[in-house]
């Protein structure tokens, strides 16, 4: 899996980061947990993914910036995201700022 060094994580995830992460890396994730990514499409910013989307091969090489326990915290990662891209650029290029 491709992980952002600086990973963005919400208050729940912080707590549980390193299980996650290893359920991930093991292909065992639980339900219930989220992963931003990248767009895939091109012109939107992020994608937020159930976890076990990562398995599929449309979705495998996916650069993970964040994680998240449920869907609005997820939402709140996003927004952490986007508001750090805009106050260190200027711009919304996530793209560009994670290249």
């Amino acid at each position: 899996m491709n992980w952002y060094k600086n990973l963005y994580l919400g208050e729940e995830a912080g707590k549980k980061k390193t299980k996650i992460i290893n359920q991930l890396e093991k292909h065992s994730i639980s339900f219930g947990v989220y992963v931003i990514t990248l767009a895939s499409n091109g012109k939107d910013l992020l994608d937020v993914l159930p976890a076990f989307m990562l398995y599929r091969d449309h979705a495998r090489d996916r650069k993970i910036l964040g994680l998240a326990i449920t869907r609005d915290e997820a939402l709140e990662v996003c927004g952490k995201i986007i508001f750090d891209v805009y106050s260190k650029t200027g711009t919304y290029d996530v793209r560009s700022f994670f290249a």
